[in-house]
Order: C-alpha cells, then structure tokens, then sequence
C-alpha cells in the first residue's frame, strides 16, 4: 500500500552563511535532514511561545500511527 504524501509544502529561505552553518551542525549533531532539523526547532519555538497549529491545518496533521510490536513465537 503507498504511503499518503504528507510534505506537500516547498519553501525558499534566505540566510546568512553563519546561520545556515548552524542550521547544518544542529541537523548532522542529530542525525537528521535539513528539513526535519527546521521542522524540529519549529515545533520547539513554537510550543515555548504557547503557539498552536490553525484548527484548519491541524485536521490535516496526521496522526502518528501506534508502535508496531514484534510477533514473538515460542518454540515448543
């Protein structure tokens, strides 16, 4: 079954060289993308800042499936 697209949005940013070296460090401190970094920090500031989603995006946010467990089998 294919996986429903969830990144629709693409977005330019301007930046300083200085800015972006940090921005890069950070991702690669974590072992993440540059996109998964920015999203990171942006869900960070925004829950420090007390913001929320809009209610019309938040119904588009998907939610996070349950873990998956492992089948265990006992041998007899």
């Amino acid at each position: 079954m294919a996986r429903p697209k969830l990144k629709t949005e693409t977005t330019t940013l301007k930046m300083t060289p200085e800015v972006r070296d940090l921005w890069e460090q950070c991702a690669e401190k974590e072992y993440r993308s540059l996109t998964s970094m920015f999203e990171v920090m942006v869900r960070d500031y925004a829950k420090k800042a007390g913001v929320e989603p809009s209610p019309a995006q938040e119904a588009l946010t998907p939610v996070e499936p349950a873990a998956k467990t492992k089948k265990t089998t006992t041998k007899k």
